[in-house]
């Protein structure tokens, strides 16, 4: 009797072991869906912003783009910003590859208070800039050369007149006082990856394998009308 009771505990314990890494699996699965749907609705909000008079002409001379569709940031004295987003890479043929999935955070500190979310496209504007970002971590200021577009509501309020390899714009909800992208970091979600596309991607992968194109269809009409 004992032992029956021992082998029925036995099989449930193994029967969630493998139940678990698939309840993961689809949980990650439907939080990268989930990042593609709000990616459009970001994109398409943020191109229709008449504040934002240059960012068409970064996007349509961009390399590849990053967007997230919320990045939170808030504190008081310390503060914290992160969001998930989706890079994809323009290729020769005018066309897009991906999505590849990354993670936006960083730590601040000085004087700030209060919260804010917003949503941030990036637009990287070289093959340099490409590069840097699919290393496994990337720290904007330091590891790539960054410029935070200052022209109109929402822009953040650092900029430089230079060719840069990343713009950012940002189109901000609430009240900050006192943070930026500065120090912020990028860094590849290969989680995300690998519940989306079913496999795993190393940095030269995303760059040469141009059969990559999942799920971006509306997300490359939008940037299509754009040029129209």
């Amino acid at each position: 009797m004992k032992i029956k009771i021992f082998l029925n505990i036995f099989c449930i314990i193994f029967i969630l072991s493998l139940v678990k890494p698939i309840l993961a699996m689809d949980e990650k699965k439907l939080t990268s869906v989930q990042i593609v749907n709000l990616s459009e609705i970001a994109l398409k909000k943020l191109v229709k912003n008449k504040d934002m008079v240059n960012l068409k002409k970064f996007i349509n001379n961009a390399r590849a783009i990053l967007i997230f569709p919320e990045v939170y940031e808030g504190g008081f004295l310390f503060g914290a910003k992160g969001g998930n987003g989706l890079l994809i890479i323009r290729r020769n043929d005018g066309k897009f590859s991906g999505p590849f999935f990354f993670s936006l955070g960083g730590l601040s500190f000085g004087l700030q208070i209060g919260a804010k979310s917003g949503k941030v496209l990036m637009t990287i504007m070289t093959n340099r800039g490409l590069k840097s970002v699919l290393k496994e971590r990337v720290k904007l200021g330091v590891d790539i050369d960054a410029a935070i577009i200052s022209e109109g509501v929402g822009y953040s309020a650092e900029s430089t007149i230079r060719l840069a390899d990343v713009y950012s714009f940002s189109d901000n909800k609430g009240l900050f006082l006192g943070g930026s992208l500065e120090g912020s970091y990028l860094q590849p979600r290969n989680d995300l990856n690998f519940a989306f596309h079913n496999r795993k991607f190393n940095s030269d992968e995303i760059i040469e394998d141009f059969k990559v194109n999942k799920g971006i269809g509306n997300l490359e009409n939008i940037i299509s009308y754009i040029n129209e």
